[in-house]
């Protein structure tokens, strides 16, 4: 099952170019071979070199230095699929290693395995060695209730992308095509789904990897825990994109120092960890990063005694942020955030909520769906501890109602392409 597993993941990752398949074996290779044969005279030289050679790949690939300096056009310049989550992978795998966390792997084939497992190559989430690499390597038995549990969560996050991620990108795609006209209330109204279209896009996808992987008998971590419910930036981040956050947190917050060289330095390394993490989506989204680790550091002045009000003001702020992914560029970003305070065209946007692309039946698809996931977040824990009590033949038939649902209300293909998720293109 395993090397079925792997070579299915080859085949599919090679569909996407053999460029790709080059740039990944390099990584996985290279990394393979400096954990397994490097002995302790200049071990830590040669695995730095390992660690800066696969990185300086990914920087190449985000901030598009090699434009201008080889000549080679910014429009012919494609980063292989996948390639910001397996770099951190590997870089995680390395750093582990040489601080002797655990023994290195000794067969290519499995470490291969865990570099292009294909699931979680596209969309994440970023998997530590240690975390993942019994489940990945362990002899996969029959269970049926996994296996139902499994096809439950993928379902699940067809729901999630296709009524909702799928239909708000409509009204997104309107509103981001006239930057001149829908200014002020408009941006303000983008930024607030967009911040429900995001989750529900990149969440979605991940409950399909997590479901995926239930089916082949992995295990792998979850990424989100209810995000949109933390009462502050820094709750946020310990509940959004939980593998980048954590890898953040272990390899680039704490070898700063952390919270560990007095008050200032904190600030200092948060603020750091946050832009490295914009650099991560891509040079674009450094100052998204460096706005996020600013207002982390004054948390406290954002925050009320109310949890509701907490929460509203915190979906306020991630939402507003969220303009740098909307908006193609910094600049227009910037100018559509400063529209927000100086262009109040409310009324115009209440008088053109039917206009954007959508009909009423849809947006009252899309209105019940968002009150679904709101309740399952709020409720989640109850609701899968229900599912999992469920008997076989109830699975069957929840499974049959969502993919009725899914096949019935979903959106296709209307001006956009909505089998690509958000997060696949970092």
């Amino acid at each position: 099952m395993n090397i079925l597993i792997l070579l299915l993941s080859v085949i599919i990752y090679a569909s996407f170019g053999p460029i790709n398949l080059i740039y990944i074996l390099f990584s996985s290779i290279t990394s393979f071979i400096t954990a397994k044969y490097t002995k302790e005279k200049n071990r830590k030289l040669i695995f730095g070199i390992t660690i800066v050679v696969n990185l300086l790949i990914l920087v190449l690939f985000k901030i598009g230095i090699y434009v201008g300096i080889f000549g080679i056009p910014e429009k012919n310049i494609i980063a292989p699929i996948g390639i910001s989550y397996y770099t951190l992978q590997i870089i995680s795998y390395l750093v582990d290693v040489c601080k002797k966390k655990y023994e290195p792997q000794k067969s290519l084939v499995k470490y291969l395995m865990y570099v292009i497992y294909i699931p979680y190559l596209i969309i994440g989430p970023i998997n530590r060695y240690d975390d993942i690499s019994k489940s990945l390597y362990g002899k996969k038995h029959w269970n049926t209730n996994r296996i139902l549990n499994g096809i439950i969560r993928v379902c699940w996050g067809l729901f999630k992308k296709y009524l909702i991620a799928g239909r708000i990108a409509i009204i997104i795609s309107v509103i981001t095509g006239n930057t001149a006209e829908f200014t002020g209330a408009y941006a303000l109204f983008a930024m607030l789904l967009y911040s429900i279209e995001i989750y529900a896009d990149f969440s979605g996808g991940i409950d399909m990897v997590i479901g995926v992987s239930k089916i082949f008998g992995i295990e792998v971590k979850e990424n989100f825990d209810s995000p949109y419910l933390s009462e502050n930036l820094k709750e946020f981040w310990r509940r959004w994109h939980i593998g980048l956050s954590s890898w953040l947190r272990d390899y680039v917050y704490i070898p700063l120092g952390g919270n560990r060289k007095g008050t200032i330095r904190t600030k200092i390394n948060l603020i750091i960890t946050f832009v490295v993490s914009g650099l991560w989506h891509g040079a674009n989204y450094i100052l998204w990063g460096l706005f996020h680790g600013i207002l982390v550091c004054i948390t406290k002045f954002l925050t009320t005694k109310s949890k509701t009000i907490n929460r509203i003001i915190n979906y306020l702020i991630v939402s507003i942020l969220w303009a740098f992914f909307i908006w193609p560029t910094t600049g227009v970003a910037l100018r559509m955030i400063g529209s927000i305070f100086t262009t109040f065209n409310y009324s115009s946007l209440f008088a053109n909520l039917l206009n954007f692309n959508l009909d009423l039946a849809n947006i009252i698809v899309l209105i019940v769906s968002t009150i679904m996931l709101i309740i399952f977040d709020i409720k989640k824990e109850k609701i899968i501890l229900k599912i999992k009590n469920m008997k076989v033949e109830t699975k069957i038939i929840l499974i049959g109602i969502l993919i009725m649902i899914v096949l019935v209300f979903g959106i296709y293909g209307i001006g956009f392409n909505v089998n690509e998720f958000i997060y696949s293109k970092f």
